[in-house]
């Protein structure tokens, strides 16, 4: 039996639809066509963009008009394809659905005017949270990413801060830098390199860093998310304000799990890295956040719940070692 997955946009909301040759059914919209692949943004899982072979496309179309290269000419319209035949409401030309079919929407942007060229998406959120752990309190977090996308690879950058406070007591003030990069998956594998960076005032460490680079595994794919894992090489350095207390500078491994998934009434977004020193096996770290996207619609804004975890499996004295925050999170998507 087919698969029917249906991932359904906003009540109200139109969108684009592709059906791919094993049943799948999408809805969101089709951002391009090129060398191949058809690229389909998903608004029910936050907006990722999927790639996907035009072979694996049984039909699609579009909602609203689009440019596309049929026969060499372009046409602006509501562009369709079934049959292995691409169509287009601005001109009775088709043209076989393959690696010479181009579509894109901005004049500026066709694909073979703009291969190589890296999309933006911007992010900026402000939760409320609540902390347990090194110490019990109340607080916000606000945060803010850009996330570079082209063909052949990803690049990310973000910056969160968190205040957190339990009558007189500093239960959170911490501050985290992430930057990543990584190359789209051949296949199933590909290369990332990443560092977090901060400070901890709360567990007494001035300044905190985890760098890694290594090799990831696309796990598994499909229209409604994906499961990366990833296995590389770390250190890891911390320098505390204890004084006395000697500072960590230990080599590592370094690795992880990132979810991304559509559950019907939410999406899901969840990560978990694990840092383990070489030096002692008893001393390892490990951050975990995982959020629901409760609240979507047509517009930037969105609503998550969120669960996140900071453990240190050997603390400072008097110290506890799981550190928890929920939260929920107001986040303004733009591009």
């Amino acid at each position: 039996m087919k698969r029917l997955l249906l991932l359904l946009a906003p009540l109200g909301v139109f969108a684009d639809s592709v059906t791919l040759t094993d049943g799948t059914f999408l809805r969101g919209q089709i951002e391009r066509a090129s060398d191949g692949y058809l690229q389909v943004s998903l608004p029910a899982l936050g907006g990722l963009v999927q790639r996907i072979p035009l072979q694996k496309v049984e039909s699609f179309r579009t909602d609203s008009p689009v440019a596309v290269s049929i026969g060499g000419v372009v046409n602006r319209g509501i562009a369709s394809a079934s049959a292995g035949r691409v169509a287009s409401s601005g001109g009775a030309e088709t043209c076989d659905l393959n690696s010479r079919f181009e579509l894109w929407r901005e004049p500026e942007a066709r694909p073979l005017d703009s291969r190589g060229q890296r999309k933006w998406t911007m992010q900026a959120d402000f939760d409320l949270s609540g902390h347990s752990g090194v110490a019990q309190g109340s607080g916000f977090s606000a945060g803010y990413q850009a996330k570079g996308v082209k063909e052949t690879d990803t690049v990310l950058a973000s910056i969160r801060v968190v205040r957190a406070t339990a009558g007189n007591q500093t239960s959170a003030d911490d501050l985290h830098l992430n930057l990543s990069y990584e190359t789209n998956p051949t296949n199933i594998v590909f290369w990332y390199a990443r560092t977090d960076s901060g400070y901890d005032n709360a567990r007494r460490v001035d300044f905190f860093s985890v760098n890694a680079i290594g090799l990831g595994l696309r796990l598994f794919t499909d229209g409604a998310g994906k499961l990366d894992a990833r296995v590389g090489l770390a250190h890891r350095t911390e320098r505390y304000a204890t004084p006395g207390q000697a500072n960590l500078s230990a080599p590592s491994a370094d690795l992880g799990l990132v979810l991304t998934r559509e559950l019907g009434w939410a999406s899901l977004d969840s990560s978990l890295s694990f840092v383990p020193s070489f030096q002692r096996t008893a001393d390892y770290y490990i951050r975990h956040e995982s959020t629901l996207n409760l609240l979507r619609g047509p517009g930037p804004l969105s609503l998550r719940v969120g669960l996140s975890n900071d453990f240190r499996s050997i603390p400072q004295a008097s110290q506890s070692k799981w550190d928890t925050t929920y939260f929920a999170r107001l986040t303004y998507v733009w591009k």
